[in-house]
Protein backbone atom coordinates (compact mmCIF):
# COMPACT_ATOMS: atom_id res chain seq x y z
CA UNK A 1 0.00 0.00 0.00
CA UNK A 2 0.99 3.46 -0.60
CA UNK A 3 2.87 5.04 2.23
CA UNK A 4 0.47 7.95 2.72
CA UNK A 5 -2.61 5.67 2.65
CA UNK A 6 -0.86 3.59 5.29
CA UNK A 7 -0.16 6.72 7.66
CA UNK A 8 -3.60 8.07 7.63
CA UNK A 9 -4.61 4.88 8.39
CA UNK A 10 -2.35 5.28 11.75
CA UNK A 11 -3.51 8.21 12.73
CA UNK A 12 -7.51 7.44 11.97
CA UNK A 13 -7.38 4.30 14.14
CA UNK A 14 -5.58 6.18 17.03
CA UNK A 15 -7.43 8.72 16.68
CA UNK A 16 -10.87 7.23 17.06
CA UNK A 17 -10.00 4.72 19.91
CA UNK A 18 -8.52 7.96 21.64
CA UNK A 19 -12.13 9.48 20.89
CA UNK A 20 -13.66 6.11 22.07
CA UNK A 21 -11.66 5.27 25.25
CA UNK A 22 -11.20 8.56 26.68
CA UNK A 23 -14.60 8.30 28.40
CA UNK A 24 -14.14 5.22 29.28
CA UNK A 25 -11.47 6.30 31.47
CA UNK A 26 -12.56 8.81 33.08
CA UNK A 27 -15.83 6.94 33.97
CA UNK A 28 -13.57 3.97 35.53
CA UNK A 29 -12.02 6.91 37.36
CA UNK A 30 -14.55 7.97 38.87
CA UNK A 31 -15.82 4.59 39.86
CA UNK A 32 -12.81 3.21 41.58
CA UNK A 33 -12.45 7.04 43.11
CA UNK A 34 -8.93 7.86 41.27
CA UNK A 35 -9.52 11.85 41.53
CA UNK A 36 -7.23 14.43 41.24
CA UNK A 37 -7.52 16.56 44.11
CA UNK A 38 -7.66 20.53 44.06
CA UNK A 39 -4.58 22.24 45.95
CA UNK A 40 -2.48 25.64 45.80
CA UNK A 41 -0.28 24.45 44.02
CA UNK A 42 -2.45 23.35 41.16
CA UNK A 43 -4.77 25.57 38.02
CA UNK A 44 -7.76 22.99 38.57
CA UNK A 45 -10.48 24.07 41.25
CA UNK A 46 -12.62 20.97 41.52
CA UNK A 47 -11.95 16.77 41.49
CA UNK A 48 -10.74 15.80 37.89
CA UNK A 49 -10.59 12.50 36.84
CA UNK A 50 -7.33 10.74 36.23
CA UNK A 51 -6.45 7.82 34.08
CA UNK A 52 -6.61 9.12 30.76
CA UNK A 53 -3.24 8.13 29.89
CA UNK A 54 -4.92 4.37 29.69
CA UNK A 55 -6.75 5.21 27.13
CA UNK A 56 -3.87 6.81 25.28
CA UNK A 57 -1.35 3.89 26.40
CA UNK A 58 -4.37 1.48 25.20
CA UNK A 59 -5.47 3.68 21.95
CA UNK A 60 -1.39 3.39 20.62
CA UNK A 61 -1.10 -0.19 21.51
CA UNK A 62 -4.47 -1.22 19.58
CA UNK A 63 -3.20 0.56 16.46
CA UNK A 64 0.66 -1.41 16.55
CA UNK A 65 -2.04 -4.42 16.81
CA UNK A 66 -4.08 -3.85 13.95
CA UNK A 67 -1.47 -2.73 11.62
CA UNK A 68 0.67 -5.25 12.22
CA UNK A 69 -2.37 -7.89 12.13
CA UNK A 70 -4.22 -6.79 8.92
CA UNK A 71 -0.74 -6.30 6.88
CA UNK A 72 -1.60 -2.37 6.38
CA UNK A 73 2.07 -1.59 6.25
CA UNK A 74 4.74 -3.62 3.86
CA UNK A 75 5.72 -6.73 5.25
CA UNK A 76 9.14 -6.05 6.02
CA UNK A 77 8.29 -3.45 8.13
CA UNK A 78 7.63 -6.21 11.14
CA UNK A 79 11.21 -7.97 10.62
CA UNK A 80 12.58 -10.19 13.76
CA UNK A 81 14.91 -7.09 15.02
CA UNK A 82 12.21 -4.27 14.93
CA UNK A 83 9.50 -6.74 16.63
CA UNK A 84 11.93 -7.39 19.27
CA UNK A 85 11.98 -3.74 19.72
CA UNK A 86 8.79 -3.59 19.87
CA UNK A 87 8.40 -6.28 22.47
CA UNK A 88 10.93 -4.23 24.72
CA UNK A 89 8.86 -1.27 24.35
CA UNK A 90 5.67 -2.71 25.04
CA UNK A 91 7.53 -4.22 28.60
CA UNK A 92 8.42 -1.01 29.50
CA UNK A 93 5.55 1.06 29.23
CA UNK A 94 3.43 -1.34 30.35
CA UNK A 95 5.68 -1.08 33.53
CA UNK A 96 5.59 2.46 33.63
CA UNK A 97 1.53 2.61 32.98
CA UNK A 98 0.89 0.25 36.05
CA UNK A 99 3.63 2.14 38.24
CA UNK A 100 1.84 5.50 37.13
CA UNK A 101 -1.72 4.08 38.03
CA UNK A 102 -0.64 3.01 41.09
CA UNK A 103 0.81 6.54 42.22
CA UNK A 104 -2.60 8.17 40.61
CA UNK A 105 -4.70 5.71 42.86
CA UNK A 106 -3.24 6.02 46.20
CA UNK A 107 -1.50 9.63 45.29
CA UNK A 108 -4.00 11.83 47.91
CA UNK A 109 -4.77 8.60 50.55
CA UNK A 110 -1.05 7.17 51.20
CA UNK A 111 1.34 9.56 48.85
CA UNK A 112 1.10 7.76 45.61
CA UNK A 113 4.48 6.02 44.80
CA UNK A 114 8.10 8.08 46.42
CA UNK A 115 10.07 9.74 44.03
CA UNK A 116 13.17 6.99 44.40
CA UNK A 117 10.97 4.30 43.58
CA UNK A 118 9.54 6.08 40.48
CA UNK A 119 13.25 6.38 39.48
CA UNK A 120 13.68 2.98 40.09
CA UNK A 121 11.32 1.90 37.62
CA UNK A 122 12.11 4.63 35.13
CA UNK A 123 16.10 3.01 35.41
CA UNK A 124 14.23 -0.92 34.77
CA UNK A 125 12.25 0.62 32.17
CA UNK A 126 15.27 2.41 30.53
CA UNK A 127 17.20 -1.23 30.95
CA UNK A 128 14.54 -3.35 28.95
CA UNK A 129 14.50 -0.25 26.05
CA UNK A 130 18.64 -1.43 26.35
CA UNK A 131 18.28 -5.07 26.65
CA UNK A 132 15.90 -4.74 23.38
CA UNK A 133 18.42 -3.02 21.31
CA UNK A 134 16.99 0.36 21.49
CA UNK A 135 20.25 3.13 22.10
CA UNK A 136 21.86 5.85 20.46
CA UNK A 137 25.13 5.47 18.57
CA UNK A 138 26.05 9.02 18.94
CA UNK A 139 29.86 7.96 20.19
CA UNK A 140 29.75 4.80 19.09
CA UNK A 141 31.06 3.29 22.03
CA UNK A 142 29.05 0.98 24.55
CA UNK A 143 30.33 2.64 27.35
CA UNK A 144 29.27 6.42 26.62
CA UNK A 145 25.83 5.54 24.46
CA UNK A 146 24.12 3.11 27.06
CA UNK A 147 24.35 5.81 29.74
CA UNK A 148 23.19 8.42 27.16
CA UNK A 149 20.54 6.55 26.47
CA UNK A 150 19.59 5.65 30.12
CA UNK A 151 19.78 9.43 30.82
CA UNK A 152 17.90 10.31 27.90
CA UNK A 153 15.12 7.67 28.77
CA UNK A 154 14.77 8.99 32.27
CA UNK A 155 15.09 12.59 31.22
CA UNK A 156 12.78 12.91 29.03
CA UNK A 157 9.86 10.83 30.56
CA UNK A 158 10.16 13.19 33.64
CA UNK A 159 10.09 16.29 31.47
CA UNK A 160 6.87 15.35 29.62
CA UNK A 161 5.67 14.65 33.40
CA UNK A 162 6.75 17.90 34.14
CA UNK A 163 5.11 19.59 31.75
CA UNK A 164 1.36 18.10 32.73
CA UNK A 165 0.94 21.23 34.74
CA UNK A 166 -2.10 22.72 32.62
CA UNK A 167 -5.46 21.77 30.83
CA UNK A 168 -3.78 19.64 27.23
CA UNK A 169 -0.39 21.25 27.51
CA UNK A 170 1.91 17.74 27.79
CA UNK A 171 -0.75 15.86 25.26
CA UNK A 172 -0.47 19.03 23.04
CA UNK A 173 3.13 18.86 22.82
CA UNK A 174 3.36 15.92 23.09
CA UNK A 175 1.12 15.21 19.81
CA UNK A 176 3.27 18.34 18.03
CA UNK A 177 6.52 16.59 18.70
CA UNK A 178 5.61 13.28 17.76
CA UNK A 179 4.13 14.65 14.31
CA UNK A 180 7.26 16.42 13.33
CA UNK A 181 9.21 13.04 14.60
CA UNK A 182 6.94 11.12 12.39
CA UNK A 183 7.83 13.86 9.52
CA UNK A 184 11.50 13.16 9.96
CA UNK A 185 11.06 9.73 9.72
CA UNK A 186 8.83 9.31 6.72
CA UNK A 187 11.27 11.69 4.72
CA UNK A 188 14.00 9.05 5.48
CA UNK A 189 12.32 6.17 4.90
CA UNK A 190 11.73 4.56 8.40
CA UNK A 191 8.05 3.45 7.87
CA UNK A 192 7.80 1.77 11.40
CA UNK A 193 9.30 4.85 13.49
CA UNK A 194 6.85 7.06 11.37
CA UNK A 195 3.97 4.88 12.26
CA UNK A 196 4.64 4.63 15.88
CA UNK A 197 5.27 8.37 15.86
CA UNK A 198 1.75 8.85 14.55
CA UNK A 199 0.30 6.54 16.36
CA UNK A 200 0.98 8.44 18.96
CA UNK A 201 0.17 11.60 17.59
CA UNK A 202 -3.41 10.08 16.57
CA UNK A 203 -3.77 8.63 20.59
CA UNK A 204 -2.75 12.37 21.70
CA UNK A 205 -5.21 14.11 19.86
CA UNK A 206 -8.41 12.27 20.77
CA UNK A 207 -7.29 12.44 24.36
CA UNK A 208 -7.40 16.53 23.54
CA UNK A 209 -10.73 16.36 22.99
CA UNK A 210 -11.59 16.10 26.49
CA UNK A 211 -8.47 17.38 28.10
CA UNK A 212 -8.38 20.79 26.64
CA UNK A 213 -9.27 23.40 28.70
CA UNK A 214 -11.75 22.76 30.70
CA UNK A 215 -10.31 19.52 31.25
CA UNK A 216 -12.90 16.76 32.43
CA UNK A 217 -10.16 14.16 32.58
CA UNK A 218 -6.32 14.30 33.85
CA UNK A 219 -3.59 11.87 32.19
CA UNK A 220 -1.95 11.47 35.03
CA UNK A 221 0.87 10.44 35.77
CA UNK A 222 -0.59 6.65 34.10
CA UNK A 223 0.26 8.39 31.18
CA UNK A 224 2.93 11.37 31.30
CA UNK A 225 5.43 8.64 31.99
CA UNK A 226 4.40 6.40 29.27
CA UNK A 227 4.48 8.93 26.78
CA UNK A 228 7.48 10.31 27.63
CA UNK A 229 8.87 7.09 27.49
CA UNK A 230 7.41 6.85 24.19
CA UNK A 231 9.10 9.91 22.87
CA UNK A 232 12.00 9.24 24.09
CA UNK A 233 12.29 5.79 22.27
CA UNK A 234 10.99 7.05 19.20
CA UNK A 235 13.59 9.45 19.24
CA UNK A 236 16.24 6.67 19.97
CA UNK A 237 15.09 5.10 16.50
CA UNK A 238 14.73 8.03 14.54
CA UNK A 239 18.05 8.01 11.51
CA UNK A 240 18.30 11.37 9.44
CA UNK A 241 20.70 11.57 6.71
CA UNK A 242 24.12 12.01 8.07
CA UNK A 243 26.26 11.27 11.45
CA UNK A 244 25.12 9.68 14.27
CA UNK A 245 25.07 12.86 16.25
CA UNK A 246 23.15 14.64 13.62
CA UNK A 247 19.85 13.07 14.51
CA UNK A 248 20.47 13.34 17.92
CA UNK A 249 20.69 17.00 17.47
CA UNK A 250 17.23 17.28 15.36
CA UNK A 251 15.82 14.99 18.18
CA UNK A 252 16.58 17.26 20.27
CA UNK A 253 15.69 20.34 18.89
CA UNK A 254 12.15 18.79 18.34
CA UNK A 255 11.62 18.42 21.73
CA UNK A 256 12.97 21.53 22.82
CA UNK A 257 9.97 23.20 24.92
CA UNK A 258 10.18 20.15 27.70
CA UNK A 259 13.54 20.27 28.13
CA UNK A 260 13.61 23.94 27.94
CA UNK A 261 10.92 23.89 30.61
CA UNK A 262 12.58 21.34 32.70
CA UNK A 263 15.70 23.00 32.67
CA UNK A 264 14.05 26.30 33.84
CA UNK A 265 12.27 24.63 36.93
CA UNK A 266 15.22 22.64 37.89
CA UNK A 267 17.70 26.09 37.64
CA UNK A 268 14.09 27.94 39.96
CA UNK A 269 14.19 25.27 42.57
CA UNK A 270 17.56 24.37 42.97
CA UNK A 271 18.24 27.90 43.53
CA UNK A 272 15.49 28.20 46.11
CA UNK A 273 16.87 24.56 47.32
CA UNK A 274 13.84 23.09 46.97
CA UNK A 275 13.26 19.59 46.66
CA UNK A 276 12.88 18.67 42.46
CA UNK A 277 9.95 15.97 42.85
CA UNK A 278 8.09 18.97 44.55
CA UNK A 279 5.21 20.34 42.97
CA UNK A 280 4.42 23.99 42.07
CA UNK A 281 3.31 26.71 39.83
CA UNK A 282 7.11 27.44 38.91
CA UNK A 283 7.01 26.14 34.92
CA UNK A 284 6.94 28.02 31.61
CA UNK A 285 3.15 27.99 31.51
CA UNK A 286 2.45 29.21 35.24
CA UNK A 287 5.20 32.30 34.88
CA UNK A 288 3.42 33.16 31.28
CA UNK A 289 0.21 33.42 33.16
CA UNK A 290 1.68 35.45 35.89
CA UNK A 291 2.31 37.60 32.68
CA UNK A 292 -1.25 38.09 32.21
CA UNK A 293 -2.37 35.45 29.77
CA UNK A 294 -5.04 33.30 30.22
CA UNK A 295 -4.80 29.43 30.49
CA UNK A 296 -5.65 28.81 27.32
CA UNK A 297 -3.48 31.34 25.73
CA UNK A 298 -0.46 30.15 28.02
CA UNK A 299 -1.41 26.60 26.55
CA UNK A 300 -1.70 27.79 22.92
CA UNK A 301 1.65 30.06 23.05
CA UNK A 302 3.58 27.29 23.67
CA UNK A 303 2.22 24.68 21.60
CA UNK A 304 3.33 27.44 18.66
CA UNK A 305 6.53 27.48 20.66
CA UNK A 306 6.62 23.53 19.89
CA UNK A 307 5.73 23.85 16.29
CA UNK A 308 8.01 26.25 15.70
CA UNK A 309 10.60 24.14 17.03
CA UNK A 310 9.50 20.97 15.07
CA UNK A 311 9.57 22.78 11.85
CA UNK A 312 12.79 24.43 12.75
CA UNK A 313 14.27 20.93 12.79
CA UNK A 314 12.66 19.72 9.86
CA UNK A 315 14.47 22.61 8.08
CA UNK A 316 17.82 21.78 9.51
CA UNK A 317 17.20 17.92 8.33
CA UNK A 318 16.38 19.07 4.99
CA UNK A 319 19.59 22.13 4.89
CA UNK A 320 22.45 20.19 6.40
CA UNK A 321 24.88 20.78 9.04
CA UNK A 322 26.46 23.88 7.70
CA UNK A 323 22.99 26.19 8.07
CA UNK A 324 22.75 24.11 12.17
CA UNK A 325 26.13 25.96 12.21
CA UNK A 326 24.78 29.63 11.15
CA UNK A 327 21.54 29.14 13.68
CA UNK A 328 22.98 28.01 16.18
CA UNK A 329 24.04 31.03 18.09
CA UNK A 330 20.66 32.46 17.65
CA UNK A 331 18.65 29.62 18.69
CA UNK A 332 21.15 29.10 22.06
CA UNK A 333 20.99 33.28 22.94
CA UNK A 334 17.00 33.14 22.41
CA UNK A 335 16.34 30.07 24.44
CA UNK A 336 18.89 31.88 27.17
CA UNK A 337 16.78 34.74 26.93
CA UNK A 338 13.76 33.82 27.26
CA UNK A 339 14.84 31.43 30.12
CA UNK A 340 16.40 34.09 32.11
CA UNK A 341 13.68 36.91 31.50
CA UNK A 342 10.80 33.82 32.79
CA UNK A 343 13.18 33.34 35.87
CA UNK A 344 12.60 36.37 36.79
CA UNK A 345 8.84 35.96 37.02
CA UNK A 346 7.86 35.49 40.40
CA UNK A 347 5.82 32.41 41.02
Amino acid sequence: MQPVFVYTAVFGVALAASLAGTPMARGLARRWGVLDQPSDRKVHRSPTPLLGGLAIYAAFWLTVLVVSRLEIAAPDVFLPATTRELGAIFIATLTLMAMGFVDDKYKHSHGGVPPRIKLVGQLLAAGVAVLGGLQFHVFGNQLADVPLTVLWIVGISNAVNFLDNMDGLSAGATAIASFFFALLAALNGQILVAMMALALTGACCGFLRYNFNPATVFMGDAGTLFMGFLLATIGLKLNVSGPAWWSFVLVVVVLALPVFDTSLVTAHRLAKRRRLAQGGKDHTSHRLVKLGLAHRQAVLVLYGASFAAGTLALTLSQGGQALAIVLALPAIAFALTAGLLLGRVET
